[in-house]
Order: C-alpha cells, then sequence, then structure tokens
C-alpha cells in the first residue's frame, strides 16, 4: 500500500538524497513521525543520520528558552492575579473551571493575534468603537455593535450586570497575568506563538536551525502559525505538504449557474486557502487514492456490541495483511475510537489471537479503578469521626466497598472476607479504626488525616503499598493496574509539589476538589510497539497515517462531530468578529479528520449506537448522513447489527426429589425432632421452589448491615419491646388499671426500647459521642414507641385477660398417613386467656386479610399471602390442641400493627366474601383444616411429587431467588 507517509518520505529521499539529514519534519503528531522515519528508513541503503522530526508544539516550544507550565500551575498563578484585581474572596476549587476557561481564551486570543484589550473592551466606550477598530471591516463593525446592543447600561439584568464586572476586568487580569508569568520565567503556548509572531513584525532573526523545514499535512492554521509559514516561504526556508481528500476539494468547483459562488465542503474548508498561500512543491505528486473505499454502515444496538463487530472484522481480514509472524502490519489496519471511554471494551473484544496490539491513545483517569480507589478512600476520611476519647469511627458504608475493592481485597483475600462478615454479622454502623488495623496496607488507610499537608502523603503511602503489593501477584497481568496506580501517584505528587512551592494551605475538601478535577484533565498514556500489529488510536492520533482497513466506532452526531463549541467567557459573535475559533471552525477541522482518514482506504466499517441513551440522541453522525446522500452507491452499503437475545419464554423448571433431597426432607420426620415452622409452610404453599431453595437446599440470601430500621426489625423491636413489659404479668390476670400503670411509666418503656436497640445496633442512643450516627432511627425510636402506647391503649380496652405465654415455643407430632409422622411447631407471639377461652395471637407489621370464604384458600399460591397470618395462627392453635388432653376452645388473632390506631379487634372472621362473618374458632374449622393440611403435607415429603415453580407470577416479585429461579 502507497501510503501518504512513504510517498513523502520517497520523494524527499529521492530529490535530496543525504542531504535529508539537515532537514526538520514537523508534523501534526508524534505517531507520524515515527511512520515516517520507518518509511524513510526502508529506502536508504547505507547509514545515515535521521532527519530531525518534531510536532508543531515541540517545533514552536524550540523557539523559546522559557518552559510551558502545566495547565494547574497557569490555574493556579492566574488564581493569585484574579484575587489581587477582583477581591472576590472566591475559593481556589471554586475558581477552578472559571480558570481553564479564561486560559484557553488567553491562549486563543495570542495564537490568533487578537489584542485583548479590544476583545475585553469597556462597555460604556461604545461610542468609540468606530476609532477603536478601525482596522476592522464594516461587517465585523456591525457584529460586534450588535453584541454591545444586547449590553444597554439602562436595561441591564442581574446576570448581565456581573458578567459586565467581571468583564471590564479581564483585559488587566490578562496583562498582570502575563507579567506574572514572565517574573516565574514560565509561560503558556499561546505567549511562545505570539512572540514569534511578534519578532517576524519587528523583523527580529528567528535563528532557524535547520536549512529546510518540512511542514507535512496540517490543516488549519492559527494566525501565528500563518505569519511564521509566510516568513518561512518568503525566505526560501520551508516546504508544505498538504494532506487532504480531492474528491471533496474538486466538488467545490462545481457550479449550477455562472452567477452561483460554489459551496466549501467542511472538509476543505482551510485547504483551499493553505494550497493557495503556501504551495505545495511543483514536481511533488499528491498520493491520490485511484479507487474510491468500500464503505459499510452499520447500526448497532449498543456500545458494547461494537466490540462484537471489531471482532468479526478483524476475523475477516485478508491474510494479505498480516505478517510472517501471523500479526496485522502496522499499516494495514486500525481501530479508531471516537470515544476514549470506549478503550477498554474494545480492547476486550479483539480476537485472542492478535498477540500485538498498538495503542496509540490515552485512557481517561477518571474511568480507572485507581482513581475509584482514591474516591473511596475520600469518602472514608469525610465520613469518619473522631470522639472525645480520642477514637477513630468509620462508616461501614465506606469501609465495605474499600475492604472488597479490585485492588485491595486480592491482596489479602482472607482477612477482607473476615472483617466484611464480621461487620455485617455484627450489624456495625461504625467501626472504631482500632478493629480494622489488622495489616500494613488496612493500618495505613484506616486513619484519620486531619490536615491537607498530610493527605498526599496518606494517598502516596496506599498507592505505593498497593503498586508493591502487585509486584506479588505473578499468576496474573497487573501492568495496566500498575500504570493506572503510578499515574495516580504522580498526580497526587504533583498536586503536593504545586501546593508547597505556592505556599498556599487548603482544606482537605479543597484537596479533594483539586484531585478530582485535575484527574478529569488527565489521561493514562499507552505506550507499546508502534510500528507493529493492530493500531488502536484516537481521531487525532490519525493525522498523515492510511490505513486499507478500518474500523471506527461511535460515529454519532454529539460524539464526532461533538457539538456544542468549547466553553469562553467571549461569546459566539466577538470569536467570529475578531476571528477566533468557534463551533464551525471546530466542525469542519473533524470533517477534515475523517474524510482524510478514509479517503486512501480500501475497506472502511463505520459503526454507530442506534440506542438512545442518557445524553445521546442514538442519532447517527451528519458525516454518515453525507455519505448516506453523495457517496456512490456502488461503493456504499448499510447494515444492522443486533445483540443475541433469547426472548423465548422460559422452560418450566422443576426439581425432583431425589435420595438426597429426601434425605433432607426426613429431617422433619420422626423419629427425627426438627420442626417444620408455619412460615415453612407458608413458605412451600406460596412457591415450591422457594422451599426448595431456602429449606432444602440452604441457599440464604446473604447478610447486610441494616443501617435504618426495615419492617422486619420494626415488628421484632415491637414484638421484645411487649414481651418485655409483660414478662412480669405472666399468668395474673391483666386489668385496665395494670395498663395504666405501665402506660404512665414511659421512663420503663423508653429503657426497653433502648435494650431492644442496642441487640440489633452497635451503639446506643443516648451515647453522646455518637449521637448524630443513628440518623432517622431516633425518628423511628419514637414511632414505635408511640405504637406500643396506643397497642397499650387498645390492651386496656380489652382488659381484663391472662397472659398464659410470651414467645412461647411449641411443637407437636402430626400422623398424615400410615407411615408419615411430621414434626410441626414454631414461636407465639402471644398466649392468653379471655373469657374462658385461649387466644392465640400473633403480631404482624405487614399488611394482610383478616378475613377468608373457606378453607382451601388459606393453602392456594394466589391467596396465601394474604392470608398467611390467619394459616399460621389455626395451625399454632392446632399444634395446642393436639397436645392438650382436655377440649379447650381456641381463638386465633392477630394484632394488626398497622390498624392499631383505627381499631382494637384482634379476632379473625370467616364468611361469605360480601356476606356476614363468624369471628373464627379452631372448633369451626378444625377437621377441614387438618385434612387440608395433610394433603399438601403428603405432597410435600411425597418422592414423586417434583417442587415446582409458582403459577402466580406476583409471588415473584421480592423474592431472593428469582435469578436463579429464571421465572
Amino acid at each position: 500500500m502507497d501510503t501518504f507517509l512513504k510517498e513523502l518520505a520517497t520523494y524527499y529521499y529521492n530529490t535530496y538524497q543525504t542531504k535529508i539529514t539537515d532537514f526538520c519534519f514537523v508534523f501534526p503528531g508524534r505517531r507520524a513521525c515515527l511512520f515516517f522515519k520507518e518509511h524513510l528508513k526502508k529506502m536508504v541503503s547505507e547509514p545515515i543520520w535521521a532527519p530531525k522530526t518534531l510536532t508543531i508544539n515541540e517545533f514552536i516550544q524550540d523557539f523559546s528558552t522559557i518552559p510551558v507550565a502545566d495547565k494547574l500551575t497557569l490555574v493556579f498563578e492566574l488564581y493569585q492575579v484574579y484575587e489581587d484585581i477582583y477581591k472576590t474572596g472566591v475559593s481556589f476549587d471554586d475558581f477552578l473551571p472559571w480558570g481553564e476557561i479564561i486560559l484557553n481564551d488567553f491562549d486563543d486570543i495570542d495564537k490568533y493575534r487578537a489584542d485583548a484589550k479590544q476583545v475585553y473592551t469597556n462597555l460604556l466606550a461604545i461610542k468609540e468603537i468606530e476609532d477603536d477598530y478601525s482596522f476592522l471591516s464594516e461587517d465585523q463593525i456591525k457584529v460586534i455593535k450588535s453584541f454591545w446592543a444586547s449590553f444597554n447600561p439602562n436595561k441591564l439584568s442581574e446576570h448581565q450586570t456581573d458578567f459586565v464586572k467581571i468583564w471590564e476586568k479581564l483585559d488587566d487580569v490578562y496583562e498582570e497575568f502575563n507579567k506574572r508569568l514572565r517574573l516565574k520565567n514560565i509561560c503558556y503556548e499561546g505567549q511562545i506563538y505570539k512572540t514569534i509572531a511578534n519578532n517576524i513584525d519587528n523583523k527580529e532573526p528567528l535563528n532557524i536551525k535547520h536549512p529546510k523545514i518540512i511542514f507535512v499535512a496540517f490543516n488549519a492554521l492559527n494566525r501565528c502559525e500563518e505569519k511564521l509559514f509566510h516568513h518561512l516561504r518568503i525566505t526560501d526556508k520551508a516546504d508544505f505538504i498538504w494532506d487532504y481528500t480531492p474528491w471533496l476539494l474538486n466538488a467545490n468547483q462545481i457550479k449550477k449557474s455562472m452567477h452561483e459562488t460554489p459551496t466549501r465542503a467542511e472538509a476543505v474548508h482551510f485547504m483551499e486557502d493553505n494550497l493557495i498561500n503556501f504551495p505545495a512543491p511543483s514536481n511533488w505528486k499528491f498520493p491520490e487514492n485511484k479507487t474510491l473505499p468500500n464503505i459499510e454502515i452499520t447500526s448497532v444496538a449498543s456500545s458494547t456490541t461494537q466490540t462484537q463487530v471489531i471482532n468479526q472484522f478483524l476475523k475477516n481480514i485478508d491474510s494479505d495483511s498480516f505478517d510472517s509472524k501471523n500479526n496485522i502490519k502496522a499499516t494495514e489496519t486500525a481501530v479508531i475510537l471516537t470515544d476514549e471511554n470506549m478503550l477498554l471494551p474494545v480492547l476486550h473484544g479483539i480476537p485472542k489471537e492478535e498477540k500485538s496490539i498498538n495503542i496509540t491513545m490515552g485512557y481517561p483517569m477518571k474511568n480507572t479503578p485507581a482513581y475509584g480507589l482514591i474516591e473511596l478512600i475520600f469518602e472514608l476520611q469525610k465520613n469518619c469521626r473522631k470522639t472525645k476519647q480520642g477514637k477513630t469511627w468509620f462508616y461501614f458504608r465506606n469501609v465495605l466497598p474499600i475492604l472488597t475493592h479490585q485492588y485491595l481485597e486480592p491482596l489479602d483475600s482472607k482477612t477482607h472476607q473476615k472483617l466484611a462478615k464480621d461487620i455485617v454479622s455484627k450489624n456495625k454502623t461504625y467501626i472504631e479504626a482500632s478493629e480494622l488495623q489488622c495489616t500494613h496496607l488496612l493500618t495505613s488507610i484506616f486513619k484519620y488525616i486531619d490536615s491537607s499537608e498530610n493527605l498526599s502523603e496518606y494517598l502516596n503511602h496506599i498507592l505505593f503499598t498497593v503498586y508493591q503489593s502487585f509486584k506479588t501477584l505473578t499468576a496474573v497481568d497487573t501492568s495496566i493496574e500498575k500504570e493506572f496506580i503510578y499515574q495516580s501517584y504522580l498526580l497526587v505528587n504533583h498536586i503536593s509539589d504545586l501546593l508547597k512551592n505556592l505556599s498556599i494551605s487548603i482544606k482537605n475538601d479543597t484537596w479533594i476538589k483539586l484531585y478530582k478535577r485535575s484527574a478529569e484533565m488527565q489521561s493514562i498514556p499507552f505506550s507499546g510497539e508502534p510500528l507493529k500489529g493492530l493500531q488502536v488510536m484516537g481521531i487525532l492520533e490519525t493525522r498523515a497515517l492510511d490505513f486499507e482497513n478500518l474500523v471506527v466506532l461511535n460515529m454519532n452526531e454529539g460524539v464526532f462531530p461533538q457539538t456544542g463549541a468549547t466553553n469562553s467567557l467571549i461569546p459566539y459573535v466577538l470569536r467570529n468578529a475578531f476571528n477566533l475559533p468557534t463551533i464551525e471552525h471546530q466542525d469542519a477541522i473533524f470533517a477534515y479528520y475523517f474524510y482524510r482518514l478514509i479517503h486512501r482506504a480500501k475497506n472502511v466499517r463505520l459503526l454507530y449506537n442506534s440506542a438512545a441513551q442518557g445524553m445521546q440522541s442514538g442519532e447517527m453522525s451528519r458525516f454518515l448522513f453525507q455519505l448516506k446522500y453523495e457517496y456512490p452507491r456502488d461503493k456504499l452499503k448499510f447494515s444492522t447489527v443486533s445483540e443475541d437475545l433469547n426472548i423465548s419464554n422460559t422452560p418450566t423448571f422443576f426439581v425432583e426429589k431425589d435420595e438426597k433431597v429426601m434425605n433432607t426432607l426426613s429431617a422433619y420426620l420422626l423419629p427425627n425432632t426438627k420442626k417444620l415452622s408455619p412460615s415453612a409452610l407458608s413458605t412451600y404453599f406460596e412457591c415450591p421452589m422457594r422451599f426448595y431453595y431456602k429449606y432444602v437446599t440452604k441457599a440464604h440470601e446473604p447478610d447486610e448491615v441494616t443501617e435504618d430500621i426495615d419492617p422486619r426489625i420494626f415488628g421484632t423491636l415491637f414484638h421484645e419491646a411487649i414481651e418485655k413489659l409483660y414478662l412480669n404479668l405472666l399468668n395474673q390476670e391483666i386489668k385496665s388499671e395494670h395498663i395504666d400503670l405501665i402506660l404512665k411509666d414511659k421512663k420503663k418503656i423508653d429503657a426497653i426500647l433502648h435494650e431492644s436497640f442496642e441487640e440489633y445496633f452497635t451503639h446506643t442512643i443516648d451515647n453522646s459521642d455518637f449521637k448524630d450516627i443513628q440518623g432517622q432511627n431516633v425518628l423511628i425510636f419514637d414511632i414505635i414507641k408511640k405504637y406500643i402506647i396506643q397497642f397499650l391503649k387498645a390492651e386496656k380496652e380489652n382488659a381484663p385477660f391472662t397472659i398464659l405465654g410470651l414467645e412461647k415455643v411449641v411443637n407437636a407430632e402430626f400422623k398424615i398417613n400410615s407411615s408419615t409422622i411430621v414434626n410441626l411447631g414454631g414461636t407465639i407471639d402471644r398466649l392468653d386467656g379471655k373469657d374462658g377461652s385461649i387466644r392465640v395471637i400473633d403480631y404482624k407489621t405487614g399488611a394482610g386479610d383478616d378475613k377468608f370464604s373457606n378453607i382451601e384458600d388459606l393453602f392456594k399460591q394466589e391467596k396465601h399471602k394474604k392470608l398467611k397470618a390467619i394459616f399460621q395462627t389455626l395451625l399454632y392453635s392446632s399444634i395446642l390442641q393436639e397436645n392438650e388432653k382436655s377440649p379447650q376452645t381456641y381463638i386465633p388473632g392477630v394484632v394488626w400493627v398497622k390498624k392499631i390506631f383505627t381499631s382494637n379487634d384482634y379476632s379473625l372472621k370467616k364468611g361469605p366474601a360480601r356476606g356476614k362473618a363468624e369471628t373464627l374458632t379452631l372448633n369451626m374449622v378444625q377437621d377441614e383444616f387438618k385434612d387440608t393440611l395433610y394433603t399438601h403435607l403428603e405432597d410435600l415429603f411425597n418422592a414423586n411429587v417434583a417442587f415446582q415453580q409458582t403459577t402466580h407470577i406476583d409471588n415473584c416479585k421480592n423474592c431472593s431467588y428469582a435469578n436463579i429461579c429464571g421465572k
């Protein structure tokens, strides 16, 4: 394949031979330099010194002895100047985003040779505009006047007034900022560009070190670059080699009529002027592709589906594209990412057979696990507490993610898992530091950092320890992870050094914001062998490079090209008037990148995500629409790739009762003593498969720390409090006077509730050091107390009665057939005697029905959930009757806690849906209830009846086993 750089190397070597050694070739990016040298190396037959190859930034900076400072340093310096002039008192972290915008504006002003004073002119001096801007054209003056018109001093809004206050002094900021940088002997890039252009105007020598400079494959030039190029062309010191898309350039010459001015295509917006102002050598032959590439535009259902397309595309590449070692040739195939966030998914999508992959782009630091770890550490420090006793406590929501982080957990899995399990099992919402400091790494993490000066040392120690620990993990490749950690380490050091040099003292929160903002501007550079294998690169790295096979991802509008101009305080109309870059400028550059990239290729696959996700509309890029309507039909193909989804109905799932299952079930049968509880039977009636998972396989859902009171714990706390209030009144008649005494003793109620809370939460509510950590549970405490008081008032209405048992454990043997005896049992919340009957009462904090029509409904999958309380109290009544020798009247009852403010009736009802209902007693339904129960128990213990999924889909809601079951 005759690439642009190969032709360039051929032309200059054939024309100048060994003289080329003294030349300097200037390219838009570093990658082009490397490929150019490789092509040149293949041409020479004898050793020669390689010519100098530089990027444009390196070439410009070579004119200056003053170093270009990094952006963070520049924004710090700008902040000092800004505060000296405006005296706003704004913090640095609040100024940081504004500082970046102002700095970018200053850079544009210098590179495009605009006069800062005229750009930031005083808004009240508009009448003198013709004199101040005499160098402007009438159209430019008209545009500027139209902008100022919206700032009528008599009609300014509040926001306009604030803007004017800032605007009027930005010229002073510009001047003072430049002075400050000169004193510190540092600069920003635009200053160097401006100095070079000014030196040319002042006829000062530039001290060009090479006899000839060759500028290769540039496109949009700023005013300073134009000035430099003109100077070098006039002095015959430079050649200009342009790379462009010929068919678009030729299309510009087509006019529909003699009176019509031809439309200029975006992709060659700057190129026409470049070719006229800076023509290439007369004998240079532009390497034009004789045939147009075959292009396929593919719609994908999601961003990740693109990786499947890449995989297939790479597997289908012609064998000619591979070298002798079966690696893709470096100049043959490239995967182009318009969205850098797709880098890791793409790397996973490349076929495993492709061993040599060269990544020529950065990966956003904020997307790395190392950044995620540092964020977790920041949150840990923000939420930790130091008590008056000098103890440090950490919040469990910050501790658990750190213990399980992908970088930390593998380093000492057993210790981390043990700590996490202990936190969950003991329901610790706050953990004292000494409990966590059981290894060197954890000791370095779980300590309180009281100042920002110590924060950088703290983070660096953690990162260094993790980096060193990775060296022991020989079983896996951790090179990428180590690079992520190393770059994070460098950034922390850089911020620390910067703060020390500037003698600025900031709070921890400000340090954290500074780190996060800096990380957003950072990319992790990947290194590799650039002249081997598959090339994975961003769109900027493609300049001057050619590939036969191309896959370009995320060709969506808003991604490529990006929508919206770069943030700027200089409004669009003023940017346009002063010839500063605008959104149209940006669009033209993106168009150039795209069409230049594809015009020498043979096979091009352009992918776009058709799904609307977040801010992405699912619309394909305007460049794809241009191809659709302007590209030859025989060279363009459209396709759609969707994810492989199985939308067939989930097959019915069941589990046969093999010998192992039956052995587990036999534990509930005599002569064994394990009790089958009413709750377990309720689970079986709602869904046999859930019963299988929970009680046969013992697949219990994992515990988690309960910071707030969920309904389950709410009910438990209510139960325990009532039990403790009545404990001293067992087996004695309780009258209304007894209830009054309990109601009056509010301290006792509080003490009992405190005691119950302490069993579920690690810290007492009245502990002065940790009063704040209970959060909304303090409110829950008061709510439960109100429910208890209202319950006691209802009890007073039901008095007198005799408490016969609290949390009473019962069981009985039920012979369901000639060979099977089942042991049923559980814990009755309360047993009391009233009016000669025994009430079997259950406390329910949830919802349910207190009435049913027939016994069979209690066992039906679709009805059991609402009738669960009735079933369970009837079963408890049956167990009690089975154990009693003398006949008793058992009355099942439920205390519906949610209804306690509206009803003090605990009884249950049986009757038709709309007819008169009777108060339920066991005697009323005893025989029918037992017969139906025995039928279902026979099925449960029958080896020939498999465990089936529920037929009632509502029972699957909130089921812990739904993902396993697949119902």
